[in-house]
């Protein structure tokens, strides 16, 4: 039996190869996320309410090292927000927000909402500089054609921090049905 799965999944590999498919080709980015976001160095949990008033915080460019915008050395503590706009037509549609790669620890809200999290914050400071980022949302924590806010809590030790690389984005699964329960 194990034989036979080997084989069948040779088969599948070859087959996408020969054909181009992957899974990673039905994720249709619905917004690009590169660009310039709302950045303050400091923490605290209020910016991650969508209400929050940001307007006058930096505007610094993702992905890249906030060291090569500005923040020459800086060590700690640090928050993005954006803003995006969800079309009511993929309502229903499993939706991820990818950020890359982010130096070094992170905890990601979509209008108020964790979605997601890598590495551990001091005091047990844990690196997750290698882990690509990419958090599945559940379906109630979007505005569907309206505005969406997405903070970005980091915190890096050393050397260049931030969203530092990779294709930030938002991205829906639209080759598949609509959900009408998402689990």
């Amino acid at each position: 039996m194990k034989n036979h799965l080997i084989k069948y999944c040779h088969v599948l590999l070859i087959l996408c190869l020969i054909t181009g498919t992957s899974a990673a080709k039905d994720w249709e980015r619905i917004e690009n996320l590169k660009g310039y976001w709302k950045f303050s160095i400091g923490d605290d949990m209020e910016w991650a309410d969508p209400d929050y008033d940001d307007s006058s915080w930096e505007k610094i460019r993702v992905p890249s090292t906030w060291e090569d915008q500005g923040f020459h050395g800086y060590n700690g503590y640090a928050w993005y927000r954006t803003k995006f706009y969800m079309p009511a037509r993929y309502e229903g549609y499993s939706i991820k927000v990818v950020l890359g790669y982010i130096d070094d620890v992170d905890e990601v809200y979509l209008n108020g909402e964790l979605i997601g999290s890598s590495g551990s914050f001091p005091p047990d400071y844990n690196t997750a500089y290698f882990a690509f980022r990419k958090y599945p949302v559940p379906l109630n924590h979007i505005n569907y054609g309206s505005e969406n806010t997405i903070a970005v809590r980091v915190f890096d030790s050393q050397l260049g921090g931030g969203i530092v690389n990779g294709e930030v984005g938002v991205y829906g699964y639209t080759q598949g049905m609509k959900l009408s329960l998402n689990l």
